[in-house]
């Protein structure tokens, strides 16, 4: 009875060993059938990555890698050509200061040059004017001596004052017209006073100031011309203005007061010598019609022991001066 028990356990056994047997090669041929289905998926991935649209893309990539490699080579050389034109700019820009300087050069060259024209000019005619008013006296002269040398011999009395002694004018003057027989008080002082501050009040540069001619007045009858000169004083760092010719021009015919007048007691001429200095000379721009009354003034004069200076100036001749001309001389 034993035995029988043994081996039924027995068969049993085998029976379940064989299930489990069976299962596993069911379970490797299950693994195997999966195996083959992921190798051919895989094999499937692989022939669609090598499918033409895929191709292509890869070769268009390649193609856009060559075309930025070779944007950044042009890049490259248009940073190059930067610098190059940057370089070339600024040279250019020292080539326009250079030219800036040599034109500003030039145009000082220039106006030097015009204002030394425009002063040529000016002295010419100013010759001109002086050479056609000495032949006028000339002439007037010389019909003056064939009048004479017709006319008969008469005695004129000659005043005979001491023996002159000449000296250079240095302090104040007071000056007087002497024409038509009329003597008028000059106000070149004041006139003078104007110009300064004309001078003085300009606003814009010394070119503009220089060898330009600027009227002042009129006042008293007289009115001033002058042409302005700039020296400068480069051991103070000072710039002076001063006239470099002047010229008085009457406002009107018949100034002043006719000498009978101006000699009596009262008149303008006397209230002037009464308040003048000892160190005052008195110049006496005379014409040819006055001679007679520059006698008779200088004669009064020297009996107010007043210094007297003679000027006589050739019929139409201006009065005026320059920084170069002579000073009155005083007797």
């Amino acid at each position: 009875m034993r035995r029988v028990t043994v081996r039924e356990n027995a068969d049993a056994s085998q029976d379940s060993f064989l299930d489990v047997v069976t299962n596993i090669v069911g379970i490797l041929i299950i693994l195997v059938m999966l195996i083959g289905a992921r190798v051919q998926s895989l094999a499937l991935s692989s022939e669609a990555s090598a499918s033409p649209a895929v191709v292509v893309t890869m070769e268009e990539l390649a193609s856009l890698a060559q075309e930025a490699t070779s944007v950044e080579h042009e890049l490259a050389e248009l940073e190059a050509q930067m610098a190059t034109l940057a370089a070339a700019a600024n040279g250019a820009a020292m080539g326009r200061m250079q030219l800036a300087e040599a034109l500003a050069a030039l145009k000082l060259e220039r106006d030097a040059r015009r204002a030394a024209v425009d002063e040529e000019t000016a002295e010419s005619a100013r010759h001109r004017a002086e050479m056609e008013a000495l032949e006028e006296a000339i002439a007037k002269a010389e019909e003056e001596a064939k009048a004479l040398a017709y006319a008969e011999a008469e005695t004129e009395e000659i005043l005979a004052y001491p023996t002159p002694i000449g000296r250079t004018v240095n302090g104040d003057e007071m000056h007087f017209q002497l024409q038509g027989g009329n003597i008028a008080s000059i106000p070149l002082q004041e006139l003078f006073g104007m110009a300064r501050n004309r001078a003085q009040r300009h606003t814009g540069s010394l070119t503009q100031l220089t060898n330009h001619i600027e009227s002042v007045g009129p006042t008293q009858g007289f009115a001033l011309d002058y042409v302005i000169e700039t020296q400068v004083d480069r051991a103070r760092g000072q710039v002076l203005v001063r006239s470099r010719e002047w010229v008085v021009r009457p406002q009107q015919q018949a100034l002043g007061e006719p000498l009978s007048v101006a000699l009596a007691e009262g008149s303008a001429f006397r209230r002037k010598m009464a308040r003048i200095t000892p160190e005052t000379t008195v110049t006496l721009w005379c014409y040819p019609d006055s001679f007679e009354a520059f006698r008779e003034i200088r004669a009064e004069l020297y009996r107010l022991r007043i210094p007297a200076a003679g000027r006589p100036l050739p019929e139409g001749a201006p009065i005026g001066g320059s920084a170069d001309g002579s000073k009155s001389v005083a007797q």
